[in-house]
């Protein structure tokens, strides 16, 4: 008779529980035990036949287990092979692995694929969630669908995941989830997070259920998917926040401000620095999804070079005194138009010479230049477009959209993306422009791609390695780099953001992005990582990715970051700016050390900074104050 129950302990710390039979298992810590949910089940899900079909790991015809130990640590193997839709064999064998480290007694969860069918695996969900029924509000989940939010237990609307829960896009900036109750709590770090993702289950109400997802990647699980698990007493969402903080400082995946300064001293300057964002040419294609056809006269919209010059002197007559200028659509044919072929710059607007003389009047104000560049969107009508280049699916063929304003456009494989950013960056030095930063868009906030072309065949993670390599080349010439939003893997190659939103409870359509947070937001991201990046805020209410009726100029001083500035800035929107960029400058390089909730309010928020700086904020009555902890 098979022993039902195996212990796995190392010290009387922690302890797992694992049942060989339906293999499910329970932690146990000095002051809780954490019960996986009884009615969860581990499985896979099959694409056989044209229909998904769902085999659980205890369905398995053969299930063999093998106790083992080591120098690092100890634990259990369950080998699972001879799985069956009806009467037919399916090829398809997995190990699982549980096991506690002797350093920090972390569970590490590892999937090794044996023998598998090239594309039937659509997703393997393992381990599975908790029990976690405890109702009080101080029982939570906690999450990092954007800027970040907890999820009480007892929350009254149903919480669906953005991007589906995948890690390093906004369902997940940081590859990382947990849960705290009762004061105990876990945080369950993805090791191998380019193919995974977290199921996120809360009906209004409650009660929160996690689990983690492992996703093909082309076309099969591929290698070893890890992750790991830390329990901790006296918990909250700080200290997960600085759990995660130390295991990426192991990885080398902080880098901050201070260090990135070192290598490009224009760091300093940015730093304390409004961001102006403004455009030369804005055209919409009749073939656009969102070109005007009751309002043709709208497709169309110029600002030439030298325009654009007079209102920054303006700007430095009003008292601005440094700044950071981001310029869209300064390409031959205007805002998300014809990438990679933007040149020769806009010729309506003035040219390379235009472009030029907006490039020098910046440096005479103390501004940092720079422009919106795009190495994912490839335009069909690109002067160089060819369909080779383009990410083919596993189907060999590509996709086409038309959601931009340049109509149609497929996706640039990004294996060849650093020979076009090389290309088009030595082009500009060519033509005498001389550029302070670049922002490569979306490439810090879309889904890692995949691509199916035999001559450049490419996973998420080769995918994640060159969009870094393309950061990597931008910085090399002492240019600053920015891109979309937060996601972590970009941090350590990037500077500045577009922004840091909360999520919401809209869905993401364009700009139209204002609502009902998820949960209640709080800064998960700057806790882990504010001295690493600059992030501007827009400095009003209801701004892009602000829950409804709050102010961005109290986020941007709750989050020590800096903010937008119009290039025809009214006296109260300067004002507003010097305050925020007058913080920014004292804290750019501070940790946070903490964020809580001011005498159990949610309106009423407190920062701290590893100077001792302390921000409080009221978002119902709109007040502040700054000083010292």
């Amino acid at each position: 008779m098979v022993e039902q129950q195996t212990i796995i302990n190392n010290t009387e710390n922690i302890k797992v529980v694992y049942n060989k039979i339906d293999l499910s298992f329970n932690v146990e810590t000095p002051n809780k035990v954490w019960c996986q949910k009884k009615d969860f089940k581990p499985y896979v899900d099959i694409s056989y036949n044209d229909e998904i079909h769902r085999l659980y790991f205890e369905n398995a015809e053969s299930i063999t287990h093998k106790s083992f130990e080591t120098g690092i640590g100890r634990g259990i193997k369950c080998l699972l092979s001879n799985f069956k839709i009806g009467k037919e064999k399916i090829e398809l064998c997995f190990e699982i692995s549980i096991w506690i480290d002797n350093i920090y007694e972390d569970i590490h969860f590892e999937l090794i694929p044996i023998n598998e069918v090239q594309g039937i695996i659509e997703k393997i969900v393992w381990p599975g969630p908790f029990d976690f029924k405890k109702k009080e509000k101080d029982n939570y989940t906690v999450i990092p669908m954007m800027l970040g939010c907890i999820i009480p237990n007892n929350w009254a609307k149903e919480v669906h995941p953005m991007e589906n829960g995948r890690y390093y896009t906004r369902g997940a900036y940081m590859p990382w989830w947990g849960q705290v109750e009762d004061n105990n709590g876990y945080i369950a770090i993805a090791e191998t997070p380019w193919d995974g993702g977290y199921e996120l289950v809360h009906p209004a109400g409650g009660e929160t259920n996690l689990a983690s997802v492992w996703y093909p990647s082309l076309g099969e699980i591929g290698y070893n998917r890890k992750i790991k698990y830390s329990f901790m007493d006296e918990c909250n969402y700080n200290r997960l926040c600085k759990v995660y903080r130390k295991y990426v400082k192991q990885q080398k995946g902080i880098i901050t401000l201070e260090e990135k300064a070192i290598q490009n001293p224009n760091i300093n300057q940015l730093i304390g620095s409004p961001v102006i964002h403004s455009f030369i040419y804005n055209h919409t294609e009749p073939s656009s999804d969102i070109y005007d056809r009751e309002h043709p006269e709208n497709n169309d919209v110029l600002v030439s070079f030298n325009e654009r010059v007079n209102q920054l002197k303006e700007l430095k007559e009003k008292g601005v005194e440094k700044a950071y200028l981001h310029l869209d659509g300064w390409g031959k044919r205007g805002y998300d138009n014809l990438h990679p072929d933007v040149f020769p710059p806009c010729k309506q607007a003035g040219g390379w010479q235009g472009m030029k003389y907006i490039s020098d009047t910046c440096k005479e104000l103390n501004y940092i230049f720079a422009i919106h560049d795009q190495y994912r969107d490839y335009y069909l009508d690109a002067e160089t477009y060819d369909k080779e280049h383009a990410i083919h699916n596993s189907d060999n063929n590509i996709t086409v959209e038309a959601e931009w304003a340049g109509g149609n456009q497929t996706f640039l494989c990004t294996q060849l993306a650093p020979y076009y950013v090389k290309r088009n960056f030595e082009t500009q030095k060519k033509n005498g422009i001389e550029l302070n930063g670049a922002y490569l868009d979306v490439f810090s906030v879309v889904t890692l791609d995949e691509c199916y072309h035999q001559e450049h065949r490419m996973s998420r993670k080769q995918c994640m390695e060159k969009r870094r390599e393309c950061f990597n080349y931008v910085s090399s010439e002492k240019i600053l780099i920015s891109s979309e939003e937060c996601v972590d893997w970009a941090l350590p190659n990037m500077d500045l953001v577009h922004h840091s939103p909360m999520a919401l409870v809209v869905p993401l359509d364009g700009w139209d992005y204002t609502g009902d947070a998820i949960g209640i937001p709080v800064p998960l991201y700057t806790l882990v990582y504010h001295e690493c990046l600059v992030v501007p805020w827009a400095l009003k209410k209801g701004g892009w990715g602000l829950p409804t009726s709050q102010d961005g100029f109290l986020y941007a001083l709750l989050n020590g970051g800096t903010g937008y500035l119009d290039i025809e800035a009214d006296t109260d929107q300067i004002e507003k700016n010097k305050i925020v960029c007058k913080l920014h400058e004292k804290i750019a390089k501070k940790e946070m050390v903490r964020h809580e909730f001011i005498d159990g309010s949610l309106t009423k928020q407190r920062s701290v900074f590893s100077d001792g700086t302390m921000v409080e904020v009221d978002f119902e009555n709109d007040t502040y104050t700054i000083g010292k902890e």
